[in-house]
């Protein structure tokens, strides 16, 4: 795994359908956003990063305990497109060669499948999870791509440059979607 490469979490959403902070709640036994920081802690990234809602806010103990860098994204209301533009901004600041981009609220991404989509990533610009017909997070995102992804803004994504990703099959449970509090009750 280069040593030119930078992990990013995205934290900062405001948990609107869950009604309350669902980063923070209780998943077998630990905050929810914990896992994901947990697994990319020990990884030997050149920076791992976090995206996070301004202070006050315990998100931002969970990931700078784990030895992230924040970053606060003082709009969160703008959605997750901001907080992916303001990580490859960071990213290009940094002189990152490659992004690895995880979402806070999936718990069951491991270490292995990480390193998979690192393996794979000189295949070209992205490389993607693959998961039931459809591509998505987490993805790893070239810096040749760094400009366009600084430019998204609002609620929008990168799906429009995933078209041409190469993907790498989701381990089963992966894509496991933290939304309502129901979702935490089928543990």
């Amino acid at each position: 795994m280069p040593d030119r490469t930078a992990a990013l979490v995205l934290a900062a959403g405001l948990s609107t359908r869950f009604g309350g902070d669902k980063l923070l709640h209780p998943y077998a036994g630990k905050p929810l956003a914990a896992y994901v920081a947990d697994t990319l802690a020990p990884m030997p990234f050149g920076w791992r990063i976090a995206i996070v809602p301004p202070a006050p806010s315990p998100r931002r103990a969970l990931f700078a305990e784990r030895g992230f860098e924040l970053v606060t994204n003082s709009e969160p209301r703008e959605g997750m497109g901001s907080s992916l533009a303001l990580g490859a901004q960071h990213a290009m600041e940094l002189g990152a060669t490659a992004l690895l981009v995880c979402l806070a609220d999936m718990p069951n991404v491991t270490g292995a499948h990480l390193t998979a989509l690192l393996a794979a990533c000189g295949d070209g610009d992205a490389v993607a999870t693959g998961f039931e017909g459809s591509r998505g997070p987490p993805v790893v995102f070239s810096s040749r791509l760094f400009p366009e992804l600084a430019a998204i803004s609002g609620d929008r994504g990168a799906k429009h440059l995933l078209a041409g990703a190469t993907l790498i099959e989701a381990p089963p449970g992966l894509p496991r979607d933290f939304d309502t509090r129901g979702d935490f009750d089928e543990q």
